[in-house]
């Protein structure tokens, strides 16, 4: 019985080391903790973030499925205005490249440029060859507790988003 709950223990704690997402462990798994850099300069700590309900979004300039979906992601910011939740875009995109972007396309996330370390070490899964990847765009939600909740690539993560966020902010 102990050796299996070692091999468990192993198991989950490398998949979190590689970054790997085990979606059955989506809500036990604590969000990474990062010190990021905003499109701004400022320097904010994620751990700040406690109590709060946090959305992430990867993403990158020239991505198509990202650049599609940055117009529902801003009716998300405008629908949960003043409802203590946080939108971080980390992009691998740097501040010279998301500034021309977002001068044409306002994108209401809080930017991080140059962020691809980070979200590899945080958010990247194991590929195959056992390289890390990270799919875009990422949709990831964290909830008050600090644990990640929601997981999901590409458009159909918008709506995702949209409803955890309903739920997790709905009057109880």
């Amino acid at each position: 019985m102990r050796i299996i709950l070692i091999v468990a223990a192993v198991a989950v704690f490398s998949s979190v080391a590689l970054g790997q997402q085990d979606y059955r462990l989506v809500g036990k798994l604590p969000a990474p903790m990062m010190k990021l850099e905003d499109l701004s300069g400022s320097k904010f700590d994620t751990s700040a973030f406690r109590g709060k309900l946090v959305v992430y979004n990867l993403w990158f300039v020239g991505c198509p499925p990202c650049m599609e979906e940055i117009p529902k992601l801003n009716e998300i910011v405008n629908e949960f205005a003043g409802k203590d939740v946080e939108f971080v875009a980390l992009s691998t995109s740097d501040a010279v490249d998301i500034n021309k972007f977002i001068a044409k396309t306002p994108f209401k996330y809080r930017m991080v440029p140059s962020a691809g370390r980070e979200m590899l070490i945080n958010f990247g899964q194991a590929g195959k060859d056992g390289s890390l990847n990270v799919p875009f765009p990422t949709h990831i939600v964290v909830s008050r507790a600090g644990f990640i909740e929601y997981r999901e690539t590409g458009l159909k993560g918008v709506e995702g988003v949209r409803e955890i966020l309903r739920r997790e902010t709905a009057p109880k």
